[in-house]
């Protein structure tokens, strides 16, 4: 019985980290080329707003995260960030998102 306690509770608290290290959430992006935002939802759903032009487009895609490296997928090119607190980070032609 202690120990289905204990793993319980281990399962638990595994859960908890998780979610503090989530993803998910609306970010304002600057410094890149393209990027204006993301949003990403809980379903592994992205939303990517970027300027081509001068317009405003959004496109749907997915998302993926590998520890601290999250893959953002629209239209089959996939795009690499490093998750840093607040931040998700796609390096000088991508730019910095931080969360809103």
């Amino acid at each position: 019985m202690k120990s289905k306690l204990q793993m319980g509770g281990c399962v638990l608290l595994l859960a908890l980290l998780a979610g503090c290290n989530s993803v998910k959430g609306s970010y304002a992006c600057s410094g890149g080329i393209f990027l204006k935002s993301i949003k990403l939802d809980s379903d592994d759903k992205a939303l990517v707003t970027g300027d081509v032009w001068g317009q405003l487009q959004q496109k749907s895609g997915t998302y993926k995260v590998d520890g601290d490296n999250v893959t953002i997928t629209v239209g089959g090119q996939a795009i690499q960030f490093v998750h840093k607190d607040k931040t998700l980070d796609g390096g000088p032609m991508t730019g910095k998102c931080v969360a809103e």
